[in-house]
């Protein structure tokens, strides 16, 4: 794997699930890059100087990067196959790479919109050719891709988690988590979480704004480039907390009642949303967000407008909670995930 990023997210997870669930199939995986959480599964890893993901900050002097970028992968050590997920990656490092060994990308979203996602576009095509196989997460993204890359390179793969980390506990187990994780004036209250990477795209302003029309407390869990701005508007209301990255997660979820989830519109399937179902908390979504039918057939509420969550409607929905467990286990599993994804890897593999 070839991948840099310094904030916890979607890809990131499933980057570091991927990774540990090959190695426990006996596979030889190593990053060259970074990635939360890589380092603390213990799995390999490599520097190899790559500069920060791309984005519209970093895009100009990314592209400035680029040979001196192509020049280290020849630090690379050969291998099988190479599993690209980042637009930077893909556009600048598959002709190279490819040159070695044959090319998996993965995308997880939709593609973006505007000068940015033109300009990436040309790039992306060119780079297209020299890839074997495109993993996308959801037949939506395959269709933004087709035109650019063809149907014959494409496959679906949902996103997966492993249920078992997220299945609700015990009625006792339960409360012990409230007592130990929530503050204080939350454990005899109605508690809202959110559990994502805070970036502006993705609008979390609307969770806060219906938590607080819902009368519930909120855990905002999670980092990114929109916290400070999220911190700035909920300033002075003592019933939005916010957390910052953790590892415990599950505990967290497990110890809250309902979970708001909120989505960029490049987005693909979101993980945030099946790990809430299998942990059996009813969800809080809006209309027009990619995996806003996700939460549907998890028997979630799609709202249009924070307002409409009104404290009787906050209280009935909890009435849903474990209405999602079984389709996850059944659509969305790990070990099938992986199946598939070992299919792939040994179809394009050397």
């Amino acid at each position: 794997m070839v991948s840099v990023s310094d904030t916890a997210g979607g890809a990131e997870a499933h980057t570091v699930a991927l990774g540990q669930g090959l190695r426990d199939r006996g596979h030889d995986v190593v990053l060259y890059g970074r990635c939360p959480g890589w380092d603390e599964h213990g799995l390999t890893r490599r520097e190899i100087g790559l500069g920060p993901k791309w984005s519209r900050r970093t895009m100009a002097t990314g592209l400035l990067r680029v040979p001196v970028e192509r020049r280290r992968t020849q630090t690379i050590a050969d291998s099988s196959l190479y599993h690209l997920q980042f637009k930077r990656e893909q556009i600048a490092l598959t002709a190279p790479l490819s040159r070695r060994a044959p090319v998996v990308w993965t995308e997880h979203g939709r593609w973006m919109g505007g000068p940015a996602g033109r300009l990436l576009l040309a790039g992306y095509a060119r780079a297209a050719e020299h890839v074997s196989r495109v993993v996308c997460v959801s037949p939506a993204v395959a269709d933004d891709l087709e035109p650019v890359i063809g149907r014959d390179k494409l496959v679906v793969v949902p996103n997966a988690i492993d249920s078992r980390r997220y299945a609700a506990p015990s009625a006792a187990a339960r409360d012990a988590l409230r007592r130990r994780l929530l503050p204080g004036h939350f454990r005899d209250r109605r508690v809202g979480v959110l559990a994502a990477r805070l970036h502006f795209a993705k609008r979390h302003d609307r969770a806060i704004a219906a938590a607080v029309a819902s009368g519930s407390a909120l855990l905002v869990v999670g980092d990114g480039p929109d916290r400070e701005r999220l911190e700035r508007l909920s300033a002075g209301n003592p019933d939005v907390h916010f957390t910052g990255h953790r590892e415990d997660v599950p505990d967290l979820l497990a110890a809250s009642d309902l979970y708001l989830y909120c989505g960029a519109e490049t987005d693909g399937t979101p993980t945030a949303v099946l790990e809430a179902a299998a942990g059996g908390l009813p969800i809080v979504a809006f209309r027009g967000d990619p995996g806003s039918e996700l939460v549907a057939r998890c028997g979630g509420l799609v709202l249009d407008d924070p307002s409409e969550l009104t404290p009787e409607r906050a209280s009935a929905i909890l009435a849903r909670r474990g209405s999602g467990v079984g389709y996850v286990e059944q659509q969305h599993g790990r070990e099938s995930w992986l199946d598939t994804y070992e299919r792939i890897f040994g179809e394009c593999g050397r």
